[in-house]
């Protein structure tokens, strides 16, 4: 449950922070109506507060206020959805500045990259130059007051003609994202309105207050958008940032929603603050916080700050946006509820006053950016200049990452750095560097690398944010973690990396666009077989678009080496005999658009190791996935899924609802996969029958693979679902009574005479609050082939198991194995040697249980083939204990 609490971003404290809120609010005011500017209800038809206003309603106000006003707005798409909704940003600010827009973007890029300006020439542009101020609402579906408060400023900055609107104009240019997340909020509304009645039902028990799975927080795919700004996995996310770094403003404020319970948040935020993040901006958020506690005290509404919401994590839209020298904060608003709805203190809470609260906030933020627009954008370039001396005095000086283990991975996380406007160089020629440091030792070394590999150095004005992914342990200044303790990108996409304390002097030519494939066959046409090395995350693509068109493909289950060739555990043999004529003309276009390595085999004699007609070289079948969904299924671990196999790997696959399973004919597919159920089991317990797990465990045994995540790996267990033979681990109570010898209370006695701020503590560090380990992976297992023996997996549950006893623990956690982030020595020593993937045989079939989730936030790239092996390869092997050793 504490996961899930973190995911749904509501704390039951929440609760005691009981608040009376004033429920006048009937209309924008706008003072001094500007000519010519239509009030909401005069283009939709109702008053903003009334109801939900749709996405179709939304894009129409938008195209409606731009015809209304075109000398002081402009409505520009940046992008669409996977539903194929337009994404829009509106930019408003006077008709002077409107018309130089180009140049006030020019001006500002200049700011952030001192290289190029000089503090003369930054104090010309900041003296002539208006400040950006960016406003995003909704990126969380069904906090969906905030696209209706978009609405309302966005006619309070256009209706007004009054002095202070007039001044906020000419000194800023206000860029509103009235709608980060169309998808998920269009759903939030459909089941409003199909929920609600003629008149708004305010008992909290009502169905309008209770959202149907999977609820409407996340997009199209079940992400979580707030969490998403540095990886970049969803189509919102990658136009946002594209559109954010165009203008690359000095204010960005995240507006949200939170329990209806509450009151209002805005910043300053609570503890822990990333360390790359400056002090400076702190007493920003410290200035803005006492101008929205002004306007609040104006009105006798209540409001907190500093409680909670930290700003640690680099993937939230508080948090990224400050790492790129902005001022970034998060606004929260009671509500997640209906139009109106009854709060546990009797208050009643309506629409109309939520729209009016992140309305006052968003005005007084525009007026104290506006009357403060010179010192900001003067610590705007301050900050990039900062960075830049940061790198050069730092203690860490590049990054290195070697392509050649994995080119497509490597090539991915390049790529993102690229996007997220990170400067990647590539040396003209071969390079030594000593003094090395890896991430996954802590003794340095020499490497000599080839012309290809990547290098980032600090000395950049991106250097607090480059710094704040490639770190290996983020600073910690606390334990506890609104999210998550650590990210480190190198760890989670798995590609070998160094950091380096020498200063680079190498020739080096910048990388600005990534070239895809262009490889070609090694040894031309094949008259016997091709092979396919499965080093690279680009090659369970492949073979899934191979064995989608019908191609026969083996994988080897043993080494073997050709023309002096080695060839790996997995390597994939497709036989010319036996496939469609096609077969040369489609390797050669797989091998065209990716970074696979395919050798022509023309006989099937090896050197050493199997030969390529070998028992131990396994024909795969087909994939017919089942994914599990609805409730109890974590949406985000269906989502990760749902996407990888959709977006990354074109797995066809059928998601299947849990109650269908009774009812369901098994027979034809391949694989069932069970993603998390946040209940460490008890949840697919609750619905999951006798009869039901005896249907599960016969369809194993004639040869299917049951694939369990998280809870679904719980529930499979012996000691939840009894489908495993392998056992959850069960704490050791001490004796509960005092050690007469050493006069000592057990843990157990001790914890029933804490203190509330004792327990709390304790409670903390009982948390895995997503930290990085190391485990040894077995390579000679089908489910590690591809790696080598060391992977660094995350952790956010506390569930841990033993050893099975006759499976096989494929990845067992090494001794004092975090490599980064929080965790207590206790819960170290509890995990060390448990295992993270479990394999176990049923009859035919196999039972493959990972103990928390490779997919994790789909940027966790570094697992992927991990996770595909259980998928791809798995079904198709019945006995792993192939013990012929070939010649």
């Amino acid at each position: 449950m504490i996961k899930l609490f973190r995911r749904c971003l509501i704390r039951p404290w929440h609760i005691s922070m009981l608040v009376l809120f004033v429920s006048g609010f009937t209309r924008p005011a706008v003072s001094q109506q500007a000519a010519g500017i239509p009030a909401p209800r005069q283009i939709l038809g109702y008053e903003l507060g009334d109801r939900y206003t749709s996405y179709a309603e939304l894009e129409h106000y938008l195209l409606a206020m731009q015809q209304a006003a075109p000398a002081r707005m402009k409505l520009i798409p940046y992008g669409e959805t996977i539903e194929h909704r337009k994404l829009y940003l509106v930019v408003i600010s006077d008709s002077a500045n409107i018309r130089r827009l180009d140049e006030i973007k020019g001006n500002v890029i200049k700011l952030t990259d001192p290289r190029k300006t000089t503090k003369k020439d930054a104090q010309a542009i900041i003296a002539a130059t208006p400040m950006i101020a960016w406003l995003s609402y909704n990126v969380h579906g069904n906090e969906a007051s905030c696209s209706e408060a978009a609405l309302n400023v966005i006619y309070q900055l256009l209706g007004a003609n009054d002095t202070a609107t007039s001044s906020i104009l000419r000194n800023l240019v206000v860029i509103i994202d009235p709608l980060l997340n169309p998808d998920g909020r269009e759903r939030y509304v459909n089941f409003e309105r199909t929920h609600s009645g003629t008149s708004p039902n305010e008992d909290r028990n009502a169905a309008e207050h209770h959202e149907d799975w999977p609820w409407g927080r996340t997009n199209h795919y079940l992400f979580d958008l707030n969490r998403d700004w540095a990886w970049l996995t969803q189509p919102e996310s990658r136009a946002r940032i594209r559109a954010y770094r165009e203008w690359m403003p000095q204010v960005h404020v995240d507006f949200h929603e939170m329990s209806y319970n509450s009151s209002y948040f805005f910043f300053p935020p609570y503890k822990p603050v990333n360390k790359n993040i400056p002090a400076s901006t702190g007493e920003w958020d410290k200035i803005f916080g006492k101008a929205n506690a002004e306007a609040f005290d104006a009105k006798g509404w209540s409001y907190w700050s500093g409680e909670a919401f930290d700003l640690f994590y680099p993937g939230y839209g508080d948090s990224w946006p400050s790492l790129h020298g902005a001022i970034g904060m998060t606004y929260e608003q009671a509500g997640q509820s209906g139009v109106r709805v009854r709060r546990t203190d009797e208050a009643i809470l309506t629409l109309k006053d939520r729209i009016e609260h992140h309305s006052t906030t968003s005005i007084a933020t525009l007026r104290t950016a506006s009357e403060n627009r010179m010192k900001i954008l003067d610590q705007f370039y301050t900050f990039y200049s900062d960075a830049l001396e940061a790198g050069r005095a730092g203690k860490v000086k590049a990054y290195i990452i070697d392509p050649r283990k994995d080119p497509s991975t490597a090539d991915k996380m390049v790529r993102l750095l690229l996007d997220q406007g990170i400067e990647v160089q590539q040396p003209h020629e071969i390079i030594t560097v000593s003094g090395l440091h890896s991430y996954f030792s802590k003794e340095t070394e020499t490497k000599t690398f080839p012309s290809g590999v990547y290098v980032i150095r600090t000395d950049q004005p991106s250097e607090r944010f480059l710094t704040a992914l490639m770190e290996q342990n983020p600073v910690l200044s606390d334990t506890f973690f609104y999210d998550i303790s650590t990210w480190t990108l190198p760890l989670a996409y798995g590609v070998e990396t160094y950091w380096t304390e020498s200063s680079l002097s190498f020739p080096m030519s910048p990388v600005t666009v990534m070239m895809h494939g262009g490889n070609t066959i090694a040894g031309g046409k094949a008259s016997y077989a091709y092979l396919m090395k499965w080093n690279t995350n680009d090659a369970p693509r492949a073979l899934v678009w191979l064995l989608q068109h019908n191609y026969r493909v083996n994988v080897a289950m043993r080494e073997f080496t050709l023309n002096d060739q080695k060839f790996g555990r997995g390597t994939l043999i497709i036989p010319v005999a036996g496939n469609p004529s096609d077969l040369e003309r489609d390797i050669n276009d797989l091998v065209q658009k990716s970074r696979i390595s395919v050798y022509a085999a023309n006989s099937g004699f090896t050197q050493s190791g199997i030969d390529l007609g070998s028992d131990r070289a396994v024909r795969l079948k087909k994939p017919s996935v089942v994914v599990i969904t609805s409730p109890p299924v974590n949406p985000e671990c269906y989502g990760e899924i749902w996407a990888m196999f959709d977006m990354m790997y074109g797995i066809n696959f059928v998601p299947m609802k849990l109650d269908q399973l009774r009812s369901a004919d098994l027979h034809d597919y391949t694989a069932i996969i069970f993603p998390d159920d946040n209940s460490d089991g008890r949840g697919y317990r609750n619905q999951i029958d006798s009869s039901m797990v005896q249907k599960l465990k016969t369809w194993i045994a004639g040869g299917g693979t049951y694939i369990g995540i998280e809870g679904g790996a719980a529930f499979a267990s012996a000691s939840v679902g009894k489908i495993a033979g392998v056992k959850i681990k069960e704490e050791k109570k001490e004796e509960a009574k005092k050690d007469t010898t050493k006069g000592k209370l057990s843990e157990e006695e001790l914890e029933k005479r804490m203190t509330v701020e004792e327990k709390e503590r304790k409670h903390r560090m009982d948390e895995f609050p997503g930290t990085i380990l190391h485990v040894k992976l077995d390579t000679s297992h089908p489910l590690g082939f591809g790696y080598n023996s060391d992977i660094a997996v995350f952790k956010e549950n506390n569930t841990l198991y033993e050893l099975s006893d006759h499976g096989y623990n494929a990845g067992i956690f090494t001794a004092t194995p975090r490599m980064s982030g929080y965790l207590s020595k206790e819960n170290e020593r509890k995990v060390e040697g448990t295992p993270y993937l479990i394999h176990e045989q049923l009859g035919s079939g196999n039972i493959i249980l990972f103990t928390d989730d490779p997919n994790f936030r789909l940027f966790w790239d570094g697992l992927n083939k991990l996770f595909l092996n259980s998928v791809l390869l798995m079904p198709s092997i019945r006995n792993v204990t192939l013990t012929s050793e070939g010649r």
